[in-house]
């Protein structure tokens, strides 16, 4: 079974290169140094003219904490209805309570409103009890995947915790990112059994957030992921 490839990219150059690379699926983001906010409509319309590769869209209106205030939420229930509208396959969203547990309403809220297939983000990473949060979220609407680090900056660190919720997960994907790289991509596949992996800085270059995607290196990951050298 091929081992999906996600590309994290931030404009039309980048998703072009990130598809002659090998990608699978496109995350776009604005701001990646911030770990991602939701992009321009003009951003988002030009991805979606460059490649007709999946196309998932961050809903996340700043940086920083994942607990949302209404206003904020109606922001992101805006950027979800605009990002359907102009062409986005699913949206990329995580939202937490003030006692850090998933915020269900607000999620409802920006899901219903896109009402496109839905990644929870690393806001997961945030969960103390993870196994029952996978629980959780696939009984929500539209989320169809959840990506993680398993609770660790580097996927390396938490092996044991990703392989626990692959191995638990039904009806939703667990996506293995943040710090994946060329040297480790093997490694996190071998030991965790991942399906599918969620890269960001290591595709570009130099590996920088503000770096442009570098074809040449989504193709290394893709043999990679493919059991080549």
């Amino acid at each position: 079974m091929r081992i999906t490839l996600e590309v994290v990219v931030a404009s039309a150059a980048d998703a072009v290169a990130a598809a002659a690379g090998g990608a699978d699926r496109l995350e776009l983001v604005a701001e990646l140094s911030a770990g991602g906010i939701a992009p321009s409509a003009d951003t988002i319309r030009a991805v979606r003219q460059a490649t007709a590769l999946p196309l998932y869209v961050m809903i996340r209106p700043r940086g920083g904490s994942f607990v949302y205030d209404p206003g904020e939420v109606a922001t992101m229930a805006a950027q979800a209805r605009m990002a359907r509208d102009l062409g986005a396959d699913g949206l990329v969203v995580g939202a937490l309570t003030a006692a850090g547990a998933i915020d269900e309403e607000t999620l409802r809220t920006v899901l219903q409103a896109g009402a496109v297939p839905a990644t929870f983000h690393r806001a997961f990473d945030e969960l103390s009890d993870k196994r029952s949060a996978l629980l959780h979220l696939a009984t929500l609407p539209y989320i169809e995947r959840v990506l993680t680090s398993g609770g660790s900056g580097q996927p390396q660190a938490a092996i044991a915790m990703l392989r626990a919720l692959i191995k638990q997960a039904s009806g939703v994907e667990v996506m293995v990112g943040a710090g994946v790289t060329l040297g480790n991509a093997a490694a996190i596949l071998g030991e965790t059994e991942a399906q599918a992996l969620h890269t960001a800085t290591a595709v570009r270059d130099p590996q920088l957030p503000g770096a442009a995607v570098s074809a040449e290196r989504v193709r290394q990951m893709r043999r990679i992921l493919d059991g080549g050298v």
